[in-house]
């Protein structure tokens, strides 16, 4: 990870100690630190008066909790900027105080030139907010994106790394995206969950030419192939992760349409919605 450009992500009640991990691994790899403070604001209300060639109107409330956000969002970044300089660390520190759907096309841009996304557990007290800022990163930018790193003091430096492979080509974007890490970690874990050899690319042994590849980069790395018996894939991917002692889950994300999984529910959503485990997912 070597010159890194990290991009933050962070809601409007986060913190600069909720960088200091982020600020650290920066640091070390001779890296950058942007920081977004994100604010969402309700939808505009607006009303028209009775007269035919009536003005629309804003209220006064949403005017109000507008510019509340936006002095939050100020002194916050202040307060970000007072910090990087403390670490001795060069980025950008913005704000944006929008309605929550137009940050995907926001965070999608601010991402272009930053290497990795991490989203921070600060912005999930807004789930649409949430959602719109990890669809950013995956859809709208380069990715790849990271979240609950604050779970795991060793989040951006891991030990024990678990790769959940499906022979996707959202799967090896996201190993590709993560092996500055791999190259890193102690044990590298590649997990084919209800392996199916006529579906996977590489035969009957699925995870061998990953294995390979990986190896030949001076990657440790084993597989490994689960049945997930009664659970769903994303609620077994968890269990043999934990089991592994994991510090880091990479996975590839919505193999299928975003809208399938969203209504219907799915592997992708089920670890975004998840809150104990480190994840990098990558589209």
């Amino acid at each position: 990870m070597k010159n890194f450009t990290f991009l933050a992500l962070q809601g409007p009640n986060g913190k600069p100690d909720d960088l200091a991990r982020i600020a650290e691994k920066a640091v070390a790899v001779g890296g950058r630190l942007n920081v977004l403070h994100l604010g969402p604001v309700p939808l505009l209300p607006y009303a028209l008066t009775p007269h035919p060639y009536g003005m629309p109107t804003i209220p006064d409330s949403w005017v109000e909790k507008r510019n509340t956000m936006a002095r939050n969002l100020a002194e916050h970044q202040k307060e970000t900027r007072e910090y990087l300089l403390k670490q001795g660390l060069s980025g950008e520190v913005s704000t944006f105080c929008v309605e929550p759907s137009a940050f995907h096309d926001i965070v999608g841009l601010r991402s272009i030139f930053c290497d990795v996304g991490i989203v921070l557990d600060s912005l999930r007290s807004s789930k649409v907010t949430f959602d719109n800022i990890v669809y950013g990163l995956l859809f709208d930018g380069p990715g790849p994106a990271i979240l609950n790193t604050e779970k795991n003091p060793k989040a951006l430096s891991p030990d024990n790394v678990f790769i959940a492979w499906d022979s996707s080509v959202p799967a090896i974007r996201a190993v590709r995206a993560a092996l500055p890490l791999l190259k890193e970690a102690k044990e590298v874990t590649i997990a084919c969950l209800d392996a199916d050899p006529s579906r996977y690319a590489d035969g009957q042994s699925p995870g061998s030419d990953l294995a390979t590849w990986l190896s030949h980069h001076g990657v440790n790395v084993t597989v490994q192939e689960y049945a997930t018996g009664h659970d769903n894939v994303g609620g077994a991917l968890q269990m043999r992760a934990k089991e592994t002692t994991a510090d880091l889950v990479v996975m590839g994300a919505y193999g299928r349409s975003r809208w399938n999984e969203r209504f219907f529910g799915g592997t992708t959503e089920t670890m975004i919605a998840q809150r104990d485990l480190p994840v990098l997912l990558a589209h």
